[in-house]
């Protein structure tokens, strides 16, 4: 899989906290799904490429930031404008994309964006923060860092079965968990790295990120 790390900026919540947790050194281009430029730019931060309808973008600052962005229109309603900002990181061969700005104040934009990275993550590693946790997609193995007492949430999307973890406090053992059923919210990672195979199905797993002085 291609090693190139882009930065996806949808136009959702973004804050300081979440930029905090985001190495931009390590980010080889920054995409920006078109509303996502305003809120990048609010905090210093430039584009090289900006997609979408484009229709939430100013005249002057789209004047202004020509010669420096990339614009591409795509007027297409049947795609959201995080989708067609996917869609171009997979064409454009990226290997991860940290995803930022796709949670806000509607739950169901959220769950909607969650079900359309979930079409994206077998063919790019996608890494989403927010301000409180990065998240992940997991549908066989996975291994992450982690600090000792970091709460991790394991949340099934459908059924997942198989569910087996290393390193947390409350372990599982070849289980099922179940939307709407059985749930692996809060549990606590009690060394690091902690791990987690599963069977079959799509997990999505929080790494909630801990205060500075924990």
């Amino acid at each position: 899989m291609p090693d190139k790390t882009f930065l996806l900026i949808a136009n959702g919540e973004l804050d300081k906290r979440t930029l905090k947790n985001i190495q931009l050194d390590r980010i080889d281009r920054i995409v920006a799904a078109d509303g996502g430029t305003m809120k990048a730019l609010s905090y210093g931060i430039v584009p090289d490429v900006v997609i979408g309808d484009l229709d939430s973008i100013p005249p002057d600052v789209r004047k202004k930031l020509g010669g420096r962005i990339r614009f591409i229109h795509q007027p297409s309603q049947e795609l959201n404008d995080l989708e067609k900002a996917l869609i171009y990181c997979r064409q454009e061969n990226a290997g991860c994309v940290i995803v930022l700005g796709f949670t806000g104040e509607r739950i169901d934009h959220t769950m909607n964006n969650f079900s359309i990275l979930a079409r994206y993550d077998e063919t790019m590693n996608l890494e989403m923060v927010d301000r409180f946790a990065r998240m992940f997609f997991v549908r066989d193995r996975f291994e992450y860092k982690g600090k000792k007492g970091q709460t991790v949430s394991l949340i099934p999307l459908g059924r997942v079965d198989g569910v087996t973890t290393k390193g947390l406090r409350y372990p599982l053992r070849d289980e099922p968990l179940h939307f709407g059923v059985r749930e692996g919210a809060s549990n606590e990672c009690t060394e690091g790295p902690f791990g987690i195979t599963i069977g079959n199905g799509v997990l999505l797993v929080f790494v909630n990120e801990m205060d500075d002085n924990d």
